[in-house]
C-alpha cells in the first residue's frame, strides 16, 4: 500500500540524520542539510495521511467505539514503544559510560525526565530540555497525535463531512498565519519541538488524506504536483523565505502527489527503497547511538590528519554505514518481532 510514500520514509529519515550529521561533525556544506530538521514535518503531514488512508471508513465513516480506539493505540503504540525503551536503555547506558568512566564532562543526565520519557510525553511541554535519546521528541508529539488529534480529526468529520474540513484546515491556516507574522521564525526555536508543531501538521496530513478520497488525479498531473512542490522546497530553502512557516504546504504537495502512481516511482517503490523505508523508524531513533559509538572512529580518522574531502566522506560513510546496520538488525530481530507479539496478546477480537 502507497509504497511511494515508505519509500518517501527513508529519504526523508536520511534527510534529518545527515542534518545532524552536519551538527556533530562539522565541515559539511550546509546549503540544504542546514534544513534538515524540516524533515521531521514530513513525517508528522505525513503520519495524518497515512493513517486517514488506513482507517478512513473505520473512523471517518463508521462509529468509533471504544473497542476500535483501543485496538488502534495498541497497534500504534506497538509500533512506536519497543524501539523507544530499547533506545532510551542504549542511550541511556551510553551516557553513564561516556560520564562516569570516561569522564566526559558535557555529556548530561536528566534523571528528572526518565518518567516522561518512559511515557513519551517528555515533548508535551513537560520537560524544560531535550534528554535521553533526543531525537525521540517527534515520537513523544506522534504519540500525541494518535492519542488526541486523529480522533478529533474523525468526530468532526463525522458531525459534518464540510464542518470536519474546514475545522482541520482553519487550524492549519491558523498556523501559518501565526508563524507568518513571526519575524525569523524558526521551528525548532519558537515550538521547542512542541505540540504546536505537530497539531497543524498533523491535521494538514488528515485533510489532504481525506482528499485523496475525493479525487482520483493522473500520472501525469501527480507528477506535475510532484516537481512543482521540489521545486518549491528548493527555490524556498535557497531564498530562506519563510520556509519554516510554509514548509508543511509544500510536504502535503509532495506526500498527495506520491500517493498515487507518478513518473518518479523508481526513485521510491523499488524493493530497495521499501526496504529502506520499511527500516526507517529505527534509522531514525538509532541516530543518537551511532554518533556515540562512531566518537572512537572519529578520534582515529582524525589523528590521521587526511584531507577533509577524504576524511568527511569517510566519516560519513561509516556513520552511515552504522545506522544502517543497526536500523537493519533492530527492525528483524526486535522493532518487528516485538509489535507483532504485543498485537496478538493485547487486541481485542
Amino acid at each position: 500500500m502507497l509504497n511511494n510514500l515508505t519509500g518517501l520514509r527513508f529519504y526523508t529519515a536520511l534527510w534529518v540524520f545527515l542534518y545532524h550529521c552536519s551538527v556533530y561533525i562539522g565541515g559539511i556544506n550546509q546549503f540544504f542539510l542546514d534544513k534538515g530538521y524540516l524533515g521531521v514535518d514530513i513525517f508528522f503531514v505525513l503520519s495524518g495521511f497515512i493513517l486517514t488512508y488506513a482507517y478512513y471508513k473505520s473512523f471517518f465513516l463508521e462509529e468509533i467505539t471504544s473497542k476500535k480506539y483501543y485496538n488502534f493505540l495498541l497497534k500504534r503504540f506497538a509500533k512506536i514503544y519497543p524501539l523507544q525503551i530499547l533506545t532510551f536503555v542504549i542511550v541511556g547506558i551510553l551516557l553513564f559510560v561516556g560520564k562516569y568512566i570516561f569522564h566526559q564532562k558535557d555529556l548530561v543526565i536528566r534523571p528528572d525526565h526518565i518518567v516522561s520519557n518512559l511515557l513519551m510525553i517528555h515533548a508535551w511541554n513537560i520537560n524544560d530540555a531535550l534528554s535521553w535519546n533526543t531525537h525521540s521528541w517527534s515520537l513523544s508529539d506522534e504519540w500525541f497525535a494518535y492519542v488526541f488529534l486523529f480522533v478529533i480529526s474523525a468526530f468532526s468529520f463525522r458531525i459534518n463531512k464540510i464542518f470536519g474540513r474546514i475545522f482541520l484546515l482553519a487550524v492549519v491556516l491558523f498556523f501559518i498565519v501565526r508563524w507568518l507574522n513571526i519575524e525569523n521564525f524558526d521551528l525548532n526555536e519558537y515550538t521547542y519541538n512542541g505540540l504546536e508543531r505537530i497539531i497543524p501538521e498533523f491535521f494538514l496530513g488528515v485533510s489532504i488524506g481525506l482528499l485523496r478520497f475525493d479525487f482520483q488525479i493522473s500520472k501525469k498531473m501527480a507528477s506535475l504536483i510532484f516537481v512543482l512542490s521540489i521545486l518549491a522546497l528548493v527555490i524556498l530553502t535557497f531564498t530562506n523565505y519563510k520556509m519554516d512557516a510554509l514548509c508543511m504546504l509544500i510536504f502535503a504537495g509532495i506526500i498527495y502527489s506520491l500517493s498515487f502512481p507518478t513518473y518518479f516511482d523508481r526513485l521510491f517503490n523499488t524493493k530497495r527503497m521499501v526496504y529502506l523505508g520499511n527500516i526507517s523508524f529505527a534509522f531514525y531513533m538509532f541516530q543518537l547511538t551511532a554518533f556515540y559509538v562512531f566518537k572512537p572512529f572519529q578520534n582515529y580518522i582524525g589523528a590521521m590528519s587526511l584531507s577533509k574531502y577524504i576524511s568527511l566522506p569517510l566519516e560519513l560513510l561509516i556513520l552511515i554505514s552504522l545506522n544502517l546496520l543497526m536500523a537493519s538488525l533492530a527492525f528483524k530481530y526486535f522493532e518487528e518481532p516485538v509489535r507483532l507479539y504485543i498485537v496478538k496478546k493485547l487486541k481485542k477480537e
